[in-house]
């Protein structure tokens, strides 16, 4: 019976041993199942991590390329509203010279006026002092061809 008893202890410490070690195998493979998921999950992480440093990395260069284009049209538009400012001047210039020559002539045309105004003045103070002379003239004729007249007709 001794032999049958340890046969059977065996056999039961065999199949202990042996159900024992199958779990033992299956927390085994079941733990590297694990590992090869956090692993596999660890690699789309970093896809997706190097992706987005990527997609950033490309931002930055379009933002950076958008702030030279701003710089520069801002530059552009500068030197726009400098040009049109000078060219305004130079107008306004311009227009004041302008007015200024032909405020001149107009300076010189009413001196003129002044002038023949003046002349017509004095033409007309002539003319009315020369009336007054022929009528004092012609009153005075008359006067003596009257006196003729009544010394003739005595």
């Amino acid at each position: 019976m001794n032999k049958k008893l340890t046969f059977t202890s065996t056999v039961l410490a065999g199949l202990m041993f042996g159900a024992g070690t199958t779990v033992l195998a299956d927390n085994i493979w079941q733990g590297h199942q694990n590992i090869v998921e956090t692993k596999n999950n660890i690699d789309k992480l970093t896809a997706k991590i190097n992706a987005s440093q990527s997609s950033l990395s490309d931002l930055q260069h379009q933002l950076s390329d958008a702030q030279a284009q701003y710089a520069t049209l801002k530059q552009q538009y500068g030197n726009d509203v400098a040009s049109k400012d000078a060219q305004i001047q130079q107008k306004i210039a311009e227009g004041q010279r302008a007015v200024a020559q032909k405020q001149a002539e107009v300076d010189a045309k009413q001196q003129t006026i002044n002038d023949l105004t003046s002349r017509l003045e004095a033409a007309k103070q002539t003319n009315n002092e020369l009336s007054q002379a022929i009528e004092d003239a012609q009153s005075i004729k008359d006067y003596s061809n009257q006196a003729v007249k009544s010394v003739s007709a005595k």
